[in-house]
């Protein structure tokens, strides 16, 4: 019973019926709606969750669309971005043990989600982050199959050449053999997907994401809220505190920056994970220019307290917070990731640096902004204006029209 309880929950919304899509009953069978999307996602944090929470609402408010959504148990979801109010507006929810890691449990999760999907019978099966993306395009059906990587593993470049041809030989079969369309969230991953796994152009959609315009908090309420001097230039950095994000290169940039006399600016670190293992150094070690936030519920809403957003990870897809952070009109520095390059250079939001352990241009180029406002306060005109091709509508748009496209196929 435990085990049945786990691997679905099936939300009933009683209050939400009148706002909620529902069959249409026909004599004897059911005339369902246009379309039914099962939205599967293992990695169901940061902004992969934000994705899919932006997706869910997004397709909710267009109507005409059956929303089933599988998600992992445990650590993996947060159910902080995907919260109450995303679950209630699908169809069904369904919660499976899927890990991160690759083992003997995948078998078991595969059987699950095979028996899942087969249960909805989709007409679109839409896969998020890399293992979920394995495990669904595993699950044969009538539907089509849609893959999103959001930063395909390969991108890694810390891969070893072992792992590099494992994952490569994985993403390449999958990708020529058992996938309608993968749609690829920058140019870089779109060439990468290409040039690298051989997947054939045909296969591959790009749609870079998009988010929408969230109420903040003003600058000074922000300030206040999270204990940050009113009178600093501050720094943000929101994401996982891992190695992937650099946040140990963040700490030696802070470090940089303190030992250059510039008293007044302030790195304010927000995000899950333990703040110690990711930057390489002890609490008692740290800058006293740094001040780790941890975890926040809407992380979005405190962007405001920010004056430059610094991005230094190793690798991306597309940084789905640089979007949050440029709706919030806050300039960016960040290293030369996937989608960072076609984002802010293009766009004029800030700059970008080179990709290395080697911190010395990111910290110059943080220390020239922070003494520069009008250069900043020109920078943050070109977010307000450069947002609206980057929206969660135009994005959604995109989407349900491949949806559409990949149905007409089918038929």
């Amino acid at each position: 019973m435990e085990t049945q309880a786990a691997e679905t929950v099936e939300r009933v919304q009683p209050h939400l019926a009148e706002s909620l899509p529902v069959p249409v009953r026909v004599g004897k069978g059911v005339r369902r709606l246009a379309l039914r999307v099962a939205l599967v996602v293992e990695a169901a944090g940061g902004g992969v969750a934000a994705h899919i929470a932006d997706l869910v609402r997004e397709l909710r408010v267009r109507g005409g669309v059956e929303i089933h959504l599988v998600i992992p148990v445990g650590v993996r979801f947060d159910g902080v971005i995907i919260g109450d109010d995303v679950l209630a507006q699908c169809d069904t929810v369904h919660r499976l043990p899927m890990l991160r890691a690759v083992g003997r449990a995948d078998t078991i999760a595969f059987a699950r989600l095979f028996r899942c999907l087969h249960k909805i019978s989709p007409d679109i099966v839409h896969s998020h982050s890399s293992k979920a993306g394995a495990l669904a395009r595993l699950c044969f059906g009538p539907w089509k199959q849609v893959y999103t990587p959001h930063a395909v593993y390969t991108l890694n470049p810390y891969l070893s050449r072992g792992q590099r041809r494992f994952y490569g030989l994985v993403e390449g079969v999958l990708g020529r053999f058992r996938s309608d369309r993968i749609i690829a969230v920058s140019v870089d991953e779109a060439e990468h997907l290409q040039r690298v796994l051989r997947i054939p152009a045909a296969r591959i959609e790009t749609i870079f994401n998009g988010v929408k315009k969230q109420p903040l908090l003003t600058a000074a309420e922000a300030r206040s809220a999270l204990g940050l001097p009113h009178d600093a230039v501050v720094i943000g950095f929101v994401g996982r505190l891992d190695f992937q994000k650099g946040v140990d290169r963040l700490v030696r940039v802070a470090q940089n920056i303190l030992d250059r006399g510039l008293g007044n600016v302030i790195f304010a670190v927000m995000g899950p994970g333990d703040f110690t293992v990711a930057s390489g150094v002890s609490a008692d070690a740290t800058p006293n220019n740094v001040r780790v936030l941890g975890a926040l519920s809407q992380a979005r809403t405190y962007f405001s307290a920010f004056d430059i957003f610094s991005l230094p990870s190793r690798y991306e897809g597309f940084p789905y917070v640089l979007l949050e952070a440029m709706a919030a009109n806050v300039p960016i520095v960040s290293t030369r990731v996937s989608g960072a390059a076609e984002l802010i250079t293009a766009e004029h939001v800030g700059v970008v640096v080179p990709n290395e352990d080697d911190v010395t241009i990111f910290a110059d180029t943080i220390a020239v902004l922070a003494q520069e406002p009008l250069t900043r306060e020109r920078m943050s005109r070109n977010c307000e204006r450069a947002i609206e091709s980057f929206s969660a509508t135009t994005m959604i748009e995109r989407t349900v029209n491949l949806y559409n496209r990949l149905l007409k196929e089918h038929r």
